[in-house]
């Protein structure tokens, strides 16, 4: 996904909007296999203010995932933004500042989005992967889904520090 600086680098036009569509069929990330069931929306504009160029996008996407709880593929969908500052790349430095996230770059004329896009998209997934925030999950004996109904297992929650003091009392 590429936009065209030109028309905003010779000041031309203080403002470039901009709406895109990026076709991700999938990231691996880690031991998470993120599966998008639709492409990735993006919209934005890209603006000069006081001599500094600057990107703001929306990202909107869904996709598919396994819950960490229960084990159950979900859909989940997710709205995010990009933005930042714009910079010309120079060489020696890649397109992307590890001290400074707000930072994107761009080569002559071009910004490539795709990075970035996918950046944050990684960032805005969340630690733990839930299909509903009161997920119960599995139960740790038996593996029923414990959503549909309880089991009809007994499980002792003994600290095992104090497992030893358990024979005493039998």
């Amino acid at each position: 996904m590429k936009v065209n600086l030109a028309s905003l680098l010779d000041e031309t036009l203080n403002d470039i909007p901009f709406t895109e569509i990026l076709e991700l069929e999938s990231l691996d990330i880690g031991e998470r296999n993120i599966v998008f069931t639709e492409p990735v929306k993006v919209s934005g504009h890209i603006y000069k203010m006081e001599g500094t160029n600057y990107l703001t996008a929306d990202i909107s996407f869904k996709y598919v995932e396994n819950c960490d709880r229960c084990l159950k593929e979900f859909i989940q969908t997710i709205n995010t933004v990009l933005s930042g500052e714009l910079r010309e790349k120079s060489e020696g430095v890649s397109g992307f500042d590890e001290k400074d996230e707000e930072i994107i770059y761009y080569e002559g004329n071009e910004l490539n989005l795709k990075q970035p896009i996918i950046n944050t998209i990684i960032i805005s997934l969340p630690m733990k992967s839930l299909c509903t925030e009161d997920c119960k999950g599995l139960c740790p004996k038996c593996g029923k889904d414990l959503n549909e109904g309880q089991c009809d297992c007994v499980i002792e929650d003994i600290d095992p520090r104090l497992a030893k003091l358990k024979d005493f009392f039998e």
